[in-house]
């Protein structure tokens, strides 16, 4: 993945952006803050003193300013909120205020140079909404140029950040990254929610590098592969009523997965097309199975002959988040080679993938885990801070300066040239930095286990058997409570967990490796979970290259086994988002909701406080239930409330 090439631009404040008015305020705000330290700091000093009381006084003084300052300022940012046009001040950008972002799609169509410093782009921080509201209405200027609202991640959401780009500049790249499409259709067609529209449009902006030989005319969109899988849940309703039922419960396997002839295994990034490509030799599978061609129909109703039309790529629907805004697959096709548009990947397979560790959110749902089960599970981790330092190779290890690192630092590739350096005075202060480190992590729960990271992938055999041979209900190569994968070995028990883990969400599952899983799976690093399994209901993953560390440890899985008595999976009732025109009014709403209504960090919070609340009974199984309820709730509501 491209974690290595930089671009550097400003990131402001919503102050940047303020009239002469509001920032007159703003300054007299500053002064009386930066006075309000000092007099804290003395109140503290002369406490034992008489001087105290008159420090004490001058405060409730100055705290009243702050708040007629306050009232004032917002006062003058609400005053025709959403229609004034807004300069940014460039006395504001100095070194301080210089971000770097990872090189993707967007920052090569735009053209800048790695390395450099930008001023297309710039990431506007919202403190206050009633800038953000004229930012997004109206944009702003910088040197003359107008900057218009763009996008905002996932990452960016959280931190209530957004980008903004140089509207000269998006109206040269907005048929390459948009792929020909307009806004303008996106409505004719009935418009979107313009949350996912943001971030649809922010997945160019993932750190990705191109993928060379990837060709569009290859490549064709099917429907998703879903099988009603019959099995126990617990149903929570809207009056938060639990019932545990047995039921058939739609599961979407393909859910951001499809399958390509190349390899390895990738994670992919097309316009408006993302999710994980894995690799299955489906060629092999149809001439075999279906005597050696098949005609497919995809999503839009034509008909492809895979064979004699070479397909190598063979997306699902999921993972086209806007075909129903094209005509036809070759509409988008033609659109895609006209504008130059850019395949590109991240998060590829690796060819080693090293033992990882643990979090505290898997272990504390362990909750009746004795003496004995933690002294072994915390013995590995021991056993490294204990030999960095003594043991050269584990120290070389932990310092990540191996043979395995794709990308070392320069520090790490000198230590494997010249070992010697492991004495030096830098070396030794950074070894017990990382010692240091390595012992803060233990307490935190992020352990040694014997475990991997490994992308989650369904049963791509029983796929083909759906897709190629037109059967209903396939059967596949594995069965209930089965996986595969190569990196375990056959019939190992092995525990398949998945962040955020909030619930008890300890999957055993056994490792089936036979003639012909290794013949169809084997050569990915993937572990593929079976179509008549709930594991993906359990886990609450989809497979757009979500991970799962899958861990074998006998001890583990043995408390896994006794916490898992008794549970089953959860299924809510959740509403679905609605389209709307996109406007900027729209947009704004949208991400006013994702800012202040997207905040699950507190529900996570109070799910960990059940877990380490003592004994777990009934009652506090029930909560944590009703928490992940609301917790999926929340983040149903801030796509439903962009609607607004």
């Amino acid at each position: 993945m491209a974690l290595t090439n930089q671009v550097f631009l400003y990131s402001v404040c919503t102050d940047a952006l303020y009239d002469a008015t509001e920032r007159a305020i703003h300054k007299k705000l500053l002064r009386l803050y930066a006075l309000r330290k000092e007099l804290k700091h003395r109140i503290i000093k002369y406490q034992n003193s008489g001087r105290r009381r008159k420090y004490e006084n001058i405060c409730v003084k100055v705290n009243k300013l702050v708040q007629h300052y306050k009232t004032e300022l917002s006062n003058a940012l609400s005053a025709d909120a959403g229609n004034k046009k807004r300069e940014l001040n460039p006395l504001v950008l100095n070194d301080k205020m210089v971000v770097s972002l990872f090189e993707s799609s967007l920052t090569r169509a735009i053209g800048i140079p790695t390395n450099s410093l930008t001023d297309d782009l710039i990431i506007l921080n919202v403190f206050f909404f009633q800038v953000f509201h004229d930012a997004v209405n109206n944009g702003f200027t910088y040197k003359g140029e107008k900057y218009i609202f763009l996008t905002a991640s996932a990452g960016q959401i959280r931190k209530k950040r957004a980008v903004f780009i140089k509207e000269s500049t998006y109206k040269r790249i907005e048929q390459k990254i948009m792929c020909g499409l307009t806004v303008d259709e996106i409505n004719a067609a009935g418009g979107i929610n313009p949350n996912k529209f943001c971030a649809y449009l922010a997945l160019m902006s993932s750190a990705t590098d191109v993928w060379e030989d990837f060709d569009i005319d290859k490549s064709i969109v099917v429907d998703d592969w879903e099988t009603a899988v019959p099995g126990l849940v617990d149903h929570i309703n809207e009056k938060f009523e639990i019932k545990r039922e047995l039921t058939e419960t739609v599961v979407p396997h393909m859910d951001g997965c499809g399958i390509m002839l190349d390899k390895p295994t990738r994670m992919v990034r097309l316009p408006f097309i993302k999710g994980l490509l894995v690799y299955f030799p489906f060629d092999e599978f149809i001439r075999e199975k279906c005597g050696g061609e098949v005609a497919v129909t995809d999503i839009y109703g034509e008909k492809h002959k895979v064979i004699e039309e070479g397909i190598r790529y063979i997306f699902t629907k999921s993972q086209f988040k806007l075909y129903k805004y094209f005509h036809d697959w070759n509409c988008y096709k033609a659109r895609f080679k006209a504008f130059h548009c850019e395949a590109s990947y991240c998060n590829m397979e690796e060819n080693y993938i090293p033992k990882s560790r643990i979090n505290y959110q898997m272990l504390q749902t362990l909750s009746d885990m004795t003496d004995g089960e933690m002294e072994k599970l915390v013995s590995a981790t021991n056993k490294d801070i204990a030999a960095i330092g003594y043991d050269f190779q584990a120290t070389m290890r932990l310092l990540g300066a191996t043979e395995y690192n794709r990308n070392p630092s320069y520090f790490q590739q000198s230590l494997r040239i010249y070992p010697e350096l492991y004495r030096d005075a830098y070396t030794r202060d950074v070894i017990k930095q990382t010692k240091k480190s390595l012992s803060k992590q233990g307490k935190a729960g992020r352990l040694r286990v014997n475990g991997k990271y490994l992308f989650l992938a369904p049963d791509l055999y029983a796929f083909c058997e759906w897709l190629f041979l037109g059967i209903k209900d396939p059967k596949g190569l594995l069965k209930d409570g089965e996986v595969y994968t190569r990196e375990f070995q056959d019939s190992d028990e092995l525990a398949c967990l998945r962040s955020p883990h909030l619930y008890r969400e300890w999957a055993v599952r056994k490792n089936t490796r036979n003639a012909e899983t290794e013949k169809w799976f084997g050569d990915t690093k993937c572990i593929y979970t079976s179509c008549h399994d709930l594991i993906s209901k359990i886990l609450q993953f989809d497979t757009d290259g979500d991970k799962s560390l899958v861990v074998k440890d006998k001890d583990l899985i043995n408390c896994a086994k006794r916490n898992m008595k008794d549970i089953v999976p959860l299924a809510y009732d959740l509403r679905k988002a609605q389209p709307s025109i996109i406007t900027n009014e729209v947009l704004y709403n949208g991400m006013i909701a994702a800012y202040t209504g997207g905040n699950i960090g507190v529900v996570s919070n109070n799910i960990s406080k059940i877990w380490n609340s003592g004994d777990i009974t009934s009652a506090e199984l029930d909560a944590v239930k009703w928490l992940c309820y609301i917790n999926n709730q929340v983040i149903v509501a801030v796509t439903l409330c962009s609607n607004v």
